[in-house]
This record gives structure tokens, C-alpha cells and sequence, in this order.
């Protein structure tokens, strides 16, 4: 049974330049090609199977099941598949599942709310327990006294296997005073829960050992900039890890199996790594694990928070697990599936039955359970079952005019006879401390599948490939960072694959920003600009979190260093909103109404500016979405008006050429 609570590449694949062969005279013909449009709801809809878990006994799994455009969670016989229970949830929005025991499954969901003398909105998210035998579904800490009511009931730190209690850290308080993050005792059975230690108003993070007994509590304290941790494996508290920072960057996030030492995630010269620190006198060893020129994705972890894997990003995702007969299952897996991601999920209590997702280029992410005892490979289903054909992802390496590399992925049209002179589409990620890998991605295969190469640039400031990278951004908003997506563009098109008068660029949150502000700050090389749920004024960004969370909150301190919002002046000229003249492609705005992390006012304000300059813009509003597009219908309205967009302004489909 395993619980991720919270990234060395394989691959060394350089970008392989087509030569232009010589031009023909063309002309062009009336008739307009007649190849098939793809079908929106096979890419569109959110996954019709995802966030499969499998119990510790191996007998069961759960998953969401999507139907139509409704969730529904849903326990089978592992063997048979045979559905033994489950419920519609829907009106739930599940985010997660994993088995806390082999009769309890907890499920994870999250629901936008207001609430009176909170400011804004927030995503308020929940923990159910499932009792298989009862099939009865209880709320986890519902009917508890004293919670604060503007909070998210997930942390789930431990389990008390012998009383079947969860030990779950919750803020305890009310809206008119101060509160403070307890830790709770929390029935299985009931969902009740009760204070089991108290913390205080900077506590942020709690550790027990399998009985329950509390090992260490975690503090930040953002006026004075402190991270502290404190032990009480003594019996008294004890300060064992101090640290003046502005932002709280040390992870702690796992402890040993023996009970006696933290797990923590921190930084090297060029890369992040694991160190254990002695909970009995503060005594700090490692690193433990580390990969050079990656950073660390995951720390893996059973329901206790201990150890079983640490997870590497890059290009693909490599993993160091704890013990070392699983890290030789785990190249045996991954030697059967090259040119595909190979993400380890959970496997059973006695490390007989794995649970893995293979994404790539052989599948629209296929869900697979190994059976060590007999070697067998078992296929569970596909998130996109109704996606046959898959666009041919590559991981290239692209050099910026100064210099340095950008790991980046492409993605090419599922037409296999076209490999040359194609119409792009730049897909940069959000974040931006985020990275796209070697998988299947349901928008890039949407375009692929309409005739676009696809081209999703790690730009200075993405995670996942060493700090060179990631803080080669800090401060390059709408500069450096936008520079590496123009140059891997042109890159492209100096090679063959890409002619230059067919480019658009298309992203979401940071990629939204980067989006428009290619419109804004090289508008000769963009036919089309979509932006989805983006950033277009930095100093009201940065405005509206100092309202929400407080001038002195460590994310204030992030955003001011990713952005260089030292200089306001340079935040004013990097946001999109006020070049607004500047923008010569049309213009798709997207954003859902419930978005809590980039309010909808960034893209009302876009739209304004826009229209008063008299360019070519539409907006359209995603009723009750948030930022993360988690609704199948509207997701597929985001996909509809894209590709009409698309079809307008920048076709893949040329009309018929004839010599």
C-alpha cells in the first residue's frame, strides 16, 4: 500500500535537422483535403480511467471511472475486474484515491467555495473513506469541533493500524481570531475527529510513527522568516533544525523506518537531493540520494510517511527505491517499454504485485499491474481508450542564441507522410517551475491529430533538469524565458520541420502569460495567440496574492524572485496588458470563472485593452472551471472553441496542392 504524498534523463535524443529538399512549382487547386477532423470528446474529456490504486492485500483496485461526463468512484476484483462497489462522484470533483487499509479506500476531493469574511474565493478540498464492507462513505473530520472553516481536510500524516484511527493535521480557529494547525486523532469508521496535540500559528506539518506516537513538528514563521522543525522523541520538545529563509525551499517529507530520523529534500550546487536528519540531537547526514542535472520529482511513501522511492524527473522519470530487489524490478519494466514514461503507481505489502502507468509513444496512457511471482504483465485499461493513433513524441535537445540547452518535446502529426515544412503550434508549460516530459499529453495528441507538430520548450526557469536551468530564470519573465520558446521555434524552422508563416503559440496559466506575451513581444512570428487562464498584468498578480495571503507570506518572497518585481517598471513593460497595440495575431482568450490561482479579471482586463486597441480578440468563460481545467464539459468547450480558432486563423489542413 503506498501513498505519494507529494523528478536523469534515459535519453539523450538530439534534435535530428531535416534538409529542405528542392521546391516544386505549385499551384493551388479549388478542392480542400477531406481527411478526417479528429473526434474532440476522444481527447477532450477527462480520462475515462485515472488515479488507479491497488489495495495491500493485491485483491482489489479503485479508481475514477468517467461516463459520459460524470465521475464515478469504483472498486473491482483485481483478477476479474468485476465491480464490487463504489458511488457517483460527481458532484464530488475526486482528485485522488489510494487504500488506507484493505477495507478502507480514501478519496480526495475538492470544491469551490465563498465564504463570508474570507477574502476570494478558495478550492476547498476534502477527505471521504470508503468502508468496502459496509460500502457506507464517511466525511473525515466532518462533525469535528473547532476547525477552522476555510481550509482543505487532506493531510493524512499516519495510521494507527490497531485502533484504525488516521492522525490528520487540521487548523483549529474560527474566522474572527488566530488559528493554529493541530494534529487529530480521526476515526475510520465514524470520520470523527479529535485534537491529539496542539501547534501553533506557525506550525505547517506534522510526523508520527506507526502507533501514533507524534516524532516532530514543522514550523514557518513568515514575519521573522524562520523554518524550524522540533522533535519529541524525548519527551520534550527539541529544536533540532533552524533555518533563516524567506522561502521554506527545505522539504521535510518523509521519516525512517526505524522511527529515528527525517527525511528532507534540499539543494545542492546544481540539483536537489535527500538528507536524513537525527530527530535526537538534530544530526544531519547525506545526501542519501541524488542524480546529477535532475531534480527530484517525488518522494514516495507509504500512509506512515516512510520511505519507499524517490522519483527523478527529466525527460523520462527514473526512481532509487529503498529496497534494492524493487529497483531491479522496476529497469526490468522500464527495459520493456523505451521511448515511453514508465511511472510507478503502488504495489502490495509484500512487494509481489506492482501497479505502473506506461505513457508515450506506445499508448494513451496504459494502466498495468506486474505479477513478480509469475512474470506476467497484466493490461488493466487505457485513460484514453478511444485514442488509437499516436502522434510520434520525441525529447530533442534545442540551443538557445546564447547557448544553453533546452530539453524539449515534440510531438509530430499523427499523418505519418508529412515531416517537413508543418504547421506548429508552441505549447509552453505552466508554472513556470514545471517541466513537460516524454508522455502522452491529451492537447499535444489533439493537435498532432489535426496535422500540427506540437512543441512543449522546458525554458529557462522550468524544474526537472538541474537549478542551472530553473534559476537561469528568475527575474527573465517576458525575456530569457521568452526568448528560449522564439528560438526553439526558429530552430525548428531553420531545420525543415516547421514552415514559418503557419506558427501559433497556445498555453495555459505561465503559458498563457507566455502566449500573449509572444503576441506582445515578437508579433511577426505568431499567426494566432491562445492563452488560457493567463497572466497578463504582473504588478496586479502580485497585488491581488499580497491581498489574499498577506504582505510577508513566503509566496509573495517566490513570486517577487521569479518575476524581478524589484523593479516595478520592468514588471509593467513585461505584462502583456499594456502592449496591447503591439499585438498583430488574433487573440483566444480562455478562462474558467472559478479560478483561483490567476483570477478571471486577468483575462477580462486582457480582453478590454485588446478591444480598445482594435485588435482581433475573442474571450470565452468556462462556467464553473477552475485553474486546472477539471470538468469534462467545459474542457471540451475550451477544445471547441480552439479548434475553430484554429481552423480560422491558422489551418493545418492547406487546400490540395497540384504541380
Amino acid at each position: 500500500m503506498i501513498f505519494v504524498l507529494q523528478r536523469v534523463s534515459r535519453l539523450s535524443l538530439l534534435i535530428a535537422y531535416l534538409i529542405v529538399a528542392s521546391c516544386l512549382s505549385v499551384v493551388v487547386s479549388a478542392t480542400e483535403m477531406t481527411m478526417a477532423q479528429p473526434d474532440i470528446e476522444h481527447y477532450g474529456l477527462l480520462p475515462q480511467y485515472r488515479s488507479v490504486s491497488i489495495s495491500p492485500d493485491g485483491k482489489h483496485i479503485a479508481l475514477i471511472q468517467r461516463k459520459g461526463t460524470q465521475d464515478f468512484f469504483v472498486v473491482r476484483d483485481a483478477k476479474t475486474l468485476r465491480m464490487v462497489g463504489g458511488f457517483n462522484a460527481d458532484k464530488y470533483n475526486a482528485r485522488h484515491i489510494f487504500f488506507a487499509s484493505n477495507n478502507h479506500v480514501i478519496l480526495l476531493n475538492s470544491k469551490h467555495k465563498r465564504m463570508a469574511q474570507i477574502r476570494g474565493s478558495f478550492e476547498q478540498a476534502n477527505a471521504f473513506v470508503y468502508n468496502l464492507t459496509s460500502q457506507k462513505i464517511k466525511v473525515l473530520l466532518a462533525q469535528t469541533k473547532g476547525l477552522y472553516p476555510a481550509q482543505s481536510l487532506t493531510n493524512i500524516v499516519g495510521l494507527n493500524a490497531a485502533t484504525n484511527e488516521l492522525y490528520m493535521a487540521a487548523y483549529t480557529g474560527n474566522i474572527y481570531t488566530s488559528f493554529r494547525m493541530d494534529l487529530y486523532r480521526v476515526s475510520l469508521e465514524t470520520g470523527r475527529g479529535k485534537v491529539y496535540a496542539r501547534g501553533n500559528r506557525n506550525t505547517i506539518d506534522w510526523f508520527v510513527d506507526k502507533r501514533g506516537q507524534v516524532l516532530a513538528r514543522e514550523d514557518f514563521d513568515n514575519r521573522e522568516s524562520k523554518h524550524q522543525v522540533f522533535s519529541k522523541t524525548s519527551g520534550e520538545w527539541q529544536l533540532i533544525f533552524e533555518k533563516q529563509t524567506s522561502v521554506p525551499e527545505t522539504s521535510f517529507q518523509a521519516v525512517s523506518h526505524n522511527g529515528s530520523r527525517l527525511l528532507f529534500e534540499d539543494g545542492l550546487a546544481n540539483h536537489t537531493a535527500i538528507f536524513s536528519i537525527e530527530l535526537s540531537n538534530g544530526d544531519i547526514q547525506g545526501p542519501i540520494y541524488q542524480r546529477e542535472e535532475t531534480d527530484i520529482s517525488n518522494v514516495i511513501t507509504d500512509i506512515n510517511r516512510q520511505l519507499v522511492a524517490v522519483k527523478y524527473s527529466g525527460f523520462v522519470p527514473v526512481y532509487d527505491f529503498l529496497e534494492v530487489e524493487d529497483n531491479k524490478i522496476f529497469d526490468l519494466l522500464t527495459s520493456s517499454f523505451s521511448d515511453n514514461s514508465v511511472h510507478y503507481l503502488s504495489h502490495t505489502s509484500d512487494h509481489t504485485q506492482w501497479l505502473i502507468l506506461v505513457s508515450g509513444n506506445d499508448g494513451a496512457g496504459a494502466y498495468k499491474i506486474y505479477d513478480r511471482r509469475n512474470n506476467k504483465l497484466l493490461n488493466l485499461m487505457s485513460q484514453y481508450p478511444a485514442v488509437e493513433a499516436i502522434g510520434e513524441i520525441r525529447a530533442v535537445n534545442i540551443k538557445a542564441r546564447d547557448g544553453v540547452k533546452i530539453p524539449s518535446i515534440l510531438t509530430l502529426p499523427t499523418d505519418t507522410s508529412k515531416r517537413k515544412n508543418l504547421p506548429l503550434i508552441a505549447l509552453p508549460h505552466g508554472g513556470p517551475e514545471y517541466h513537460d516530459s516524454l508522455q502522452f499529453h491529451w492537447l499535444a495528441q489533439y493537435l498532432a491529430a489535426k496535422g500540427y507538430m506540437v512543441l512543449q520548450p522546458n525554458f529557462r526557469g522550468s524544474n526537472g533538469f538541474g537549478f542551472a536551468l530553473r534559476d537561469s530564470g528568475y527575474g527573465e519573465w517576458g525575456k530569457k524565458m521568452q526568448d528560449d520558446v522564439s528560438d526553439a521555434v526558429a530552430a525548428l524552422v531553420k531545420a525543415g520541420y516547421v514552415d514559418p508563416d503557419r506558427v501559433c503559440i497556445m498555453g495555459a496559466s505561465y503559458g498563457g502569460y507566455s502566449a500573449l506575451a509572444g503576441g506582445a513581444f515578437t508579433p511577426d512570428l505568431y499567426r494566432c495567440v491562445i492563452a488560457v487562464a493567463a497572466v497578463s498584468d504582473l504588478p496586479l498578480m502580485l497585488k491581488t496574492e499580497k491581498y489574499l495571503k498577506g504582505g510577508n507570506h513566503w509566496v509573495i518572497s517566490y513570486w517577487e524572485n521569479s518575476m524581478g518585481a524589484s523593479d516595478i517598471k520592468n514588471l509593467r513593460l513585461i505584462s502583456p496588458i499594456n502592449a496591447a497595440e503591439k499585438f498583430q495575431a488574433p487573440v483566444l482568450l480562455v478562462h474558467g470563472k472559478h479560478d483561483t490561482v490567476v483570477p478571471i479579471k486577468q483575462s477580462n482586463l486582457m480582453y478590454k485593452a485588446l478591444k480598445k486597441a482594435k485588435k482581433d480578440v475573442e474571450f470565452i468563460k468556462l462556467k464553473g472551471e477552475d485553474h486546472w481545467l477539471s470538468d469534462s464539459t467545459t474542457r471540451l468547450q475550451l477544445l471547441d472553441a480552439v479548434n475553430i480558432f484554429l481552423d480560422k486563423h491558422n489551418p493545418a489542413r492547406l487546400p490540395e496542392l497540384s504541380q
